[in-house]
């Protein structure tokens, strides 16, 4: 299902999104440290408390999540007792082997995990130990490795599936330059509006607005890494102008098809929220 306007999320499914991480993330054992979130429910962990009168990030319908490779030293058990510990949590394979879902209250939940190797093409699936048991498969994402050099960690508490009670674990999110990074090379790959939405969400909002997601971005161990260049190059490129297909997908997430006044503003609050971002990095395309 193609979810690209602001109406097709909801606050009840989002909070489900982070039961299922609570009660993922307490039943993979040694893996947790080795899992970060990268997807649609990063933002409200990125950004922390909200600007007074901004409204909440939209929230998201599955959880994104990075596997941290170590393709030479892992045994190929340690991806079995992954695949087992996502069946105990209630998961089943997807449509691919990258995706594992389950159905609460008559909601599907669906796990994605990525990752970044060169052991297979960009944008196919890898799978670590193929042959050897394991049903485990990340989607090869250009950049994700980043996340590995770039999170901050989180507590988060909210109750377990199935009346597990409540739970509180400690979660590795991408900071905001390596989401920066991952979201760009996203909407260049696959042009959904979503994608422009958290994107700009997240530098609007951080702490101290584009000029402390600059700040912060600087200080990242990954700023001078060449994919990080690569895409504020791309970053600039999409949000040059209201014109461009960046705040032009911005806008069409946020507004009805007949606000042509509000989208005018959407767009160019896209292209001043990049800007300062851009500026105060002291970047040139």
């Amino acid at each position: 299902m193609n979810r690209d306007h602001h109406s097709d999320y909801n606050t009840e499914l989002t909070a489900l999104c982070e039961r299922t991480l609570v009660t993922l993330i307490g039943d993979i054992g040694p893996w947790s440290d080795r899992i970060y979130l990268v997807g649609g429910l990063a933002p409200r962990y990125i950004v922390g408390a909200l600007p007074e009168g901004v409204s909440p990030h939209v929230g998201t319908t599955d959880v994104d999540l990075v596997i941290g490779l170590a393709i030479d030293h892992d045994a190929p058990e340690t991806y079995e007792t992954l695949q087992t510990n996502l069946k105990k949590s209630g998961f089943a394979p997807g449509e691919h082997s990258f995706q594992w879902t389950r159905t609460v209250n008559g909601a599907t939940v669906k796990v994605e995990f990525l990752c970044e190797t060169d052991q297979t093409p960009p944008g196919s699936i890898f799978r670590p130990k193929e042959g050897t048991g394991s049903k485990i498969g990340a989607f090869n994402v250009p950049g994700a490795q980043l996340v590995t050099r770039d999170y901050t960690e989180h507590a988060l508490e909210a109750e377990r599936l199935d009346a597990g009670g409540r739970s509180k674990i400690t979660l590795r999110v991408a900071g905001v330059l390596t989401y920066t990074v991952l979201k760009i090379f996203a909407f260049q790959d696959r042009h959904d509006n979503k994608d422009s939405y958290d994107l700009v969400f997240t530098l609007a909002n951080y702490p101290g607005g584009p000029a402390g997601a600059a700040e912060a971005s600087r200080q990242s161990g990954i700023f001078e890494d060449a994919q990080v260049t690569k895409a504020l190059r791309l970053l600039a490129e999409r949000f040059a102008s209201p014109d461009h297909d960046g705040p032009a997908a911005y806008a069409k997430f946020l507004t009805s098809p007949d606000g042509e006044d509000a989208a005018a503003r959407l767009r160019n609050q896209a292209v001043a929220v990049v800007r300062q971002y851009l500026s105060a990095l002291g970047f040139e395309a």
